[in-house]
């Protein structure tokens, strides 16, 4: 294959945005460049950007494997900057895992690799058509190069990352697939560093029906700032805030983890921050973990849904009982085949379990089901990846499995509230997120109205009721103090009341729909933001040095940008990027309130767990 090389423009820049997106067509090989001006601050960053575009550019849906579906790539306003957060980067696309329609829509990724294509002038990054040889792209500042990766085709996608890096230098970002982007497994994921996923959406498949192994990134600019002195002091203010809220590895912590590797054969531990530019790093990176299944030493950090990998004994659907050990080598597999960890371990295999509880399977492609064996479990994930026997239907996500495989169709519900996607901080389908009634009333309107999961983005509401209330063991704020603060945001006590069932749940809903569109454009961190409760006030509610919690973002935009937009400007932004999306769905799929409540099935069934 010839290799392609090409130097595009530079246009005037901004505060904030690099004021360029790159378009690179795998079909034609053509690379060019455009001004990202028409698009902002209207429609801010990252996923507002992007469904612009596609509002702009296809008046029909496509498939998710036709060269005409597009790959987006886009980091926020913020990305590459100190601002709190503000690593973490929008993929957007038409999504082969949602179901029963495609939609357009959006995952996140975090690490390293959108600051440094801001570093290198990049708003965003879209890709259309398709390679017939397996190709890589390489951005450097301006020069732009489209590559053969034939070398690269079958690794998995973290020798792939290693590779490019001892390839291109230290430094180089890379965002890649594994085998099972290759075979367009509809939970495929895109990985960079050793454990950040594009996850929900399926958009590794998207790469790999391209042929596109990997982009990388190097960049040496710097990302120009209206107000640095004010957007250091509020960074600063907020990692002060966060380090008091959050789960942040101390000393003592680390060393009794250590201790225990010790104990159970071997490994050793460290804090991990997995996004650029966090303040309040709440992760472990793990190295040298003796494998279980395999003879070699594992490495990577453990994120979200990943630990359940473990087992949970107070879980029954997860009393899996593999150990650190066992569970960091699934972690890592996961991670380098590139599946959806998510769709694994909350949807799919609760839901064989339930098969096989019913006495519809008890061994799959000849080996007996058993979920506390570590090499049943890898050869689980090596027939998916590779769309081997059984695995081939698994590889289509658990909601598709089902229908393909004709088995438990009728329990598969119980596990995929909808959209193609496994339950979520919704009290019926997803066992790791305990969440009561009257609360998880304002997921449900939130699964009702999206195109795919939105929890994600969208774990404000829940996870304040179930953290900080009393609730909680460890819930500083009273009832009294949780019904002031629902009243002062969200406009109506009883939005946060636990006794006041079906009342005032719509404008919360609304609001946390709202933000999590101001999180991934932004960008800043899900779980950090919206900052309303706080330990550290009189009465809980946070505030940031002379600004409301809630308005943080609003402030950080406005010392990065220059932009002289209030907290209710960037409302109105937000609500207009969710409105251009909801018109997005309606003009491709004539989306009604008909179809949205295809959905309300998930919450027919028996919660969870009972308001106590």
């Amino acid at each position: 294959m010839a290799i392609t090389v090409q130097t595009v423009p530079r246009f005037p820049s901004l505060h904030g945005w690099a004021n360029r997106i790159l378009r690179v067509d795998l079909s034609d090989r053509r690379i060019s460049a455009e001004e990202v001006t028409p698009y902002v601050p209207d429609f801010l960053a990252g996923r507002g950007i992007a469904t612009r575009i596609a509002w702009d550019e296809y008046p029909e849906p496509v498939d998710p494997f036709d060269p005409a579906s597009p790959l987006m790539v886009f980091p926020g306003v913020m990305t590459g900057s100190r601002s709190p957060y503000s690593g973490r980067t929008a993929v957007c696309g038409f999504s082969p895992q949602s179901y029963p329609y495609n939609f357009f829509t959006r995952s996140n990724i975090g690490a390293h690799f959108g600051g440094e294509l801001k570093r290198a002038g990049y708003d965003g990054l879209i890709v259309t058509g398709a390679s017939d040889t397996p190709v890589r792209i390489l951005i450097r500042d301006d020069e732009v190069s489209i590559l053969p990766a034939d070398d690269l085709w079958g690794q998995d996608a973290l020798d792939t990352i290693d590779a490019l890096e001892a390839r291109e230098g230290k430094g180089v970002r890379t965002l890649a697939i594994g085998q099972a982007g290759e075979r367009l497994s509809r939970i495929a994921t895109i990985q960079t560093a050793s454990s950040s996923a594009s996850g929900h959406g399926g958009f590794g498949a998207v790469m790999g029906s391209k042929k596109l192994k990997a982009i990388s990134v190097l960049g040496s600019g710097r990302v120009s700032l209206a107000d640095p002195e004010r957007l250091n002091e509020l960074t600063k203010a907020v990692g002060e805030e966060m380090r008091s809220v959050k789960h942040v590895p101390n000393t003592r912590a680390i060393e009794a983890l250590n201790a225990r590797l010790a104990a159970e054969g071997g490994g050793s531990v460290r804090p991990y921050a997995c996004t650029e530019s966090c303040p309040s790093p709440c992760m472990y990176y793990y190295k040298d973990m003796p494998g279980k299944s395999y003879s070699r030493m594992w490495n990577g950090h453990w994120t979200c849904v990943g630990g359940i990998f473990q087992g949970q004994a107070d879980v029954e659907v997860y009393d899996w009982q593999l150990g650190l050990h066992g569970g960091m080598e699934l972690n890592v597999l996961t991670n380098r085949y590139g599946l959806n960890q998510w769709d694994i371990i909350v949807g799919m295999v609760p839901w064989l379990e339930a098969c096989q509880n019913a006495g519809l399977i008890s061994e799959i492609d000849g080996r007996p089901m058993n979920w506390r064996s570590q090499d049943f479990w890898t050869a689980f994930l090596h027939d998916m990846a590779y769309r081997e026997g059984m695995g081939d239907a698994f590889a289509e996500g658990g909601w598709r499995a089902a229908q393909v495989l004709d088995l438990g169709t009728d329990l598969v519900r119980r596990y995929y509230t909808g959209w193609g996607y496994p339950g979520h901080w919704d009290g019926h389908g997803a066992w790791c997120n305990h969440l009561v009634y009257p609360y998880w009333l304002v997921s449900a309107l939130q699964w009702l109205t999206d195109t795919r999961d939105p929890i994600p983005s969208g774990h404000g509401y829940v996870v304040y009721m179930m953290s900080v209330t009393p609730l909680s063991k460890g819930g500083y704020a009273t009832w009294d103090e949780v019904r002031a603060i629902g009243e002062r945001v969200y406009g109506d006590p009883d939005s946060t009341d636990p006794y006041s069932g079906y009342n005032a749940k719509a404008f919360p809903a609304f609001y946390h729909t709202r933000r999590s569109v101001i999180k991934d454009c932004t960008p800043t961190d899900d779980f950090s933001s919206p900052m309303i409760f706080s330990p550290n006030t009189p009465d809980h509610f946070c505030r940031i040095l002379d600004v409301d919690g809630p308005a943080v973002e609003a402030h950080l935009l406005r010392a990065g940008t220059g932009v002289d937009w209030d907290e209710d400007s960037l409302n109105t932004a937000a609500e207009r990027v969710y409105t251009l999306e909801r018109a997005l769905q309606v003009r491709h799929w004539a989306r009604n309130r008909r179809m949205d409540e295809l959905v309300l099935p998930s919450f027919e069934y028996l919660e969870n767990w009972q308001n106590p």
